[in-house]
């Protein structure tokens, strides 16, 4: 605001004139004032909107000026106008009991208000934990005029802490004992703490350059996706996860190492172990799959024979020696299928059906014939069967692997008990649920008894309890091994409790889901329905033995066979002749089983390509089966086999390969109401019109008569609805319109529906009574 004009000092001649020149006076002064106080009033308002506390002192240390934000600062009441005039001494004590260090906060003060130099930016810090940032500036409005001192003040304590994170933060990565480096956008290396030099140094050049390589790819790829990145660097000798973290707007990426050597080191001896452990499961499984087809392939011979042998006429000392070689057989087998099934127990690999089955039955079924063995040995048998206490035995389970247990242990009971001796079964119903069924089995003989001190070895694999176990009662002491493995595997657990000379008792509790009951099975008939009859087949067989019990038995059966000592051969007469069905070795010499199977599914006649295979192998593997099956076979059987087996595979493999009905006679018997002689007379009229209706239908077609084609297929339509003709529904309603007919190829379509009339005429003749 500009200074007030005063008019000159010249004073007025008269008294009027003096008065009227004081009244001007007088209203210059009060506009003078009220434009001080609007000044005054301005810069109040303005300092008080500052965010810093400002302070004015005049030269000697009186208070000139101050506002609210220094007063809030230092802890004094507001208004800050009541303070303007008190002198800096005043002041200074509040100040004192404001501030941490007291004594020097007074000397300095009293220096700076001595040497009256600037200063700028010096901490106080106060009692309360606050830190005040202050600047002393020296003031003079002209030369020679008093010297003013202002002081301002600034709280900086969320700075300062700030400041000091972040310190602490830079700090970081030179005290982190991982390698850090920075890399900018350009790929130029920023950065290094001291643990990623110590790691640069140690690398010879070409690592260090490989090093440097990986940094900057990894990241630039974290930088361009703006995401964080994991990876793992293989660095020299050693193994780091790398972890990048971009910072785009900062213009870098940090890049972590961790150095997991040690884990990497530690996983790849794990790994080679279970490479080691697997290896070895493998070579066992194949020793045990060679040795298993080694033997079955003769033990098919030997068993196949004696069939064989069984059909002709023998006196009563021939029988008797055909018996031992069939028990001798089997009983060998036995041992082979404990060996497999340990096998299986300790890899994993023991396959469990989940059947509904009765229990009762099944249990008793199973000890019948060994009652019979324990009978003509001499010794007592006697015990409780299931069905006494248990009124729905109906379970979900795997009966040969339940059977399989008991008998384990009742065959034992046999084998130890001399003769005189006695043999106690007790089985019952110990707790029972809408949904489970629990039940306890304990086999009690009289025999040797056991040890204490054995009889936890006698349920580790080919294990005796005595050396001369097996001379003198036999077995490969897999029996209770395989017996405690299945009872576990059920959830329970194989008791024992033994006295030597007394006896021993074998118990265990298993808990089995509940099944519906299954319908009563059909009364056995004899396998040969004569659906093999007339049937061609060809075997893949390289032992002259089992090819010569394969054709026994499927001549047998009315079929024709043509055999193939390898596979080489078998694809060379495959492809001169036509065969229903192929009975496929796996293993033989020059083309495998599988090779074959390959080679016949990749021909390129789409019916000889998927021919009915049948895999015969010595092999007892599920897997290998699953194997077999996804090569392309249709189904496995395991030699030695049962005839019935045989047959029944057979049977189903043809039925399914059979191509649908000609007919389906079923509407027609619903329409019959029980009337066989209606349905008979109609099979009789449609065998006797149709392929005159035939002839016709292909004349016209020929001729090009497409309005007589319609009229003929209309009039045998009601035939081919009663008899069920199947997929000729479209193909007789296109016929049926003459003008639609000639869109879609009518001669094509007559083809189609002939084909069909005549595979039914060739079939319906066996629906009728034999003459």
């Amino acid at each position: 605001m500009a200074a007030p004009v005063f008019s000159s000092p010249s004073l007025p001649a008269t008294l009027d004139g003096a008065q009227q020149r004081i009244r001007e006076l007088e209203q210059q002064l009060l506009e003078s004032s009220a434009a001080t106080a609007t000044a005054q009033t301005r810069l109040h308002l303005l300092i008080n909107q500052l965010q810093e506390g400002v302070a004015l002192l005049d030269e000697a240390g009186t208070l000139l000026l101050i506002n609210d934000q220094a007063c809030q600062l230092w802890g004094m009441p507001l208004p800050a106008s009541q303070w303007v005039g008190h002198s800096s001494r005043a002041i200074q004590q509040r100040f004192r009991k404001a501030v941490a260090h007291p004594e020097a906060f007074a000397e300095r003060l009293h220096q700076l208000l001595v040497d009256r130099q600037p200063a700028y930016n010096e901490l106080v810090e106060l009692k309360d934990g606050r830190l005040l940032e202050r600047d002393f500036l020296p003031m003079q409005e002209a030369p020679g005029a008093p010297e003013h001192l202002l002081v301002c003040l600034r709280d900086v304590t969320e700075r300062q802490r700030l400041h000091q994170q972040l310190q602490s933060i830079a700090s970081i990565p030179g005290q982190n004992p991982n390698p850090i480096l920075r890399v900018d956008l350009h790929g130029e290396l920023i950065y290094t703490n001291q643990s990623a030099d110590s790691l640069y140094a140690a690398l010879c050049p070409e690592e260090q350059q490989q090093l440097l390589a990986a940094a900057r790819q990894i990241a630039a790829a974290a930088l361009a996706e703006g995401t964080e990145q994991k990876m793992d660097l293989a660095i020299a000798r050693g193994h780091f996860a790398s972890f990048v973290v971009p910072l785009p707007e900062s213009g870098f990426a940090n890049i972590y190492l961790v150095n997991i050597t040690a884990r990497v080191q530690a996983e790849q001896a794990m790994l080679r172990a279970k490479e080691e452990a697997e290896a070895a499961v493998k070579a066992r499984e194949n020793f045990l799959a060679n040795m298993s087809h080694e033997i079955r392939t003769p033990m098919n011979g030997v068993l196949g024979m004696a069939a064989q042998l069984s059909k002709t006429q023998l006196d009563s000392r021939q029988r008797e020696w055909l018996g031992i070689i069939r028990s001798s057989g089997q009983h060998l087998l036995t041992i082979i299928n404990d060996v497999l099934d340990m096998a299986k127990i300790t890899s994993g690999k023991l396959e469990m059906e989940q059947t509904p089955f009765n229990l009762c039955d099944s249990f008793a079924q199973a000890l019948q014939p060994l009652i019979h063995q324990a009978t003509e040995k001499g010794l007592v048998v006697a015990g409780t069967p299931l069905r006494n206490s248990c009124s729905y035995p109906w379970v979900l389970g795997d009966p040969y692997r339940l059977n399989q247990i008991l008998l384990n242990l009742v065959s034992n009971a046999i084998k130890f008990t001399e003769p005189g001796g006695r043999i106690i079964v007790i089985a019952r119903e110990v707790a029972s649920t809408d949904t489970s069924l629990t039940v306890e089995v304990t086999v009690e003989d009289t025999g040797i008894g056991i040890d204490t001190a054995q009889q936890e070895r006698i349920f580790e694999g080919f294990t005796q309890a005595y050396a001369d176990t097996t001379r003198r009662f036999g077995g490969t002491g897999l029996g209770l091994s395989i017996s405690r493995a299945l009872v576990e595997q059920y959830g329970g657990k194989l008791r024992l409790q033994s006295e030597v000379g007394r006896g021993s008792t074998f118990s265990f509790t298993l808990t089995l889901p509940r099944a519906h009951a299954a319908p009563a099975p059909v009364a056995p008939v004899a396998f040969d329905s004569g659906i093999l009859r007339g049937r061609r087949a060809l075997l893949f067989e390289d032992n002259e033995i089992n090819r010569e019990v394969a054709r026994l038995l499927l001549e047998e059966w009315g079929m024709h066979v043509d055999e193939a000592e390898n596979g080489l051969i078998g694809l060379d007469l495959y492809r001169q002749r036509a065969y229903d069905i192929v009975l496929m070795d796996i293993q033989m010499p020059g083309m495998s089983g599988l090779e074959a199977t390959a080679a016949i599914r990749q021909l390129p006649d789409a019916a000889k390509a998927n021919v009915p295979i049948l895999a015969l192998t010595a092999n007892a593997f599920r897997a290998d089966n699953e194997q077999y099956l996804a090569a392309g076979m249709n189904a496995c059987l395991t030699k030695p086999f049962e005839e019935e087996k045989l047959y029944q595979q057979l049977k189903q493999l043809l039925e399914k390969a059979a191509p649908p009905a000609a007919y389906n006679l079923e509407k027609l018997r619903a329409l019959a109401h029980g009337r066989e002689a209606f349905v008979i007379k109609i099979i009789r009229s449609f065998l006797a019109n149709i392929p005159a209706s035939l002839a016709q239908l292909e004349a016209a077609a020929t001729a090009g008569n497409w309005e007589q084609v319609a009229s003929l297929v209309h009039h045998i339509k009601p035939n081919l609805e009663a008899l069920g003709i199947p997929d000729v529904a479209e193909v007789v309603s296109q016929l049926e319109q003459p003008e639609t007919a000639l869109q879609a190829e009518p001669s094509r379509l007559v083809a189609r529906l002939v084909a069909k009339l005549q595979r039914a005429l060739q079939e319906l003749p066996r629906e009728l009574p034999a003459a």
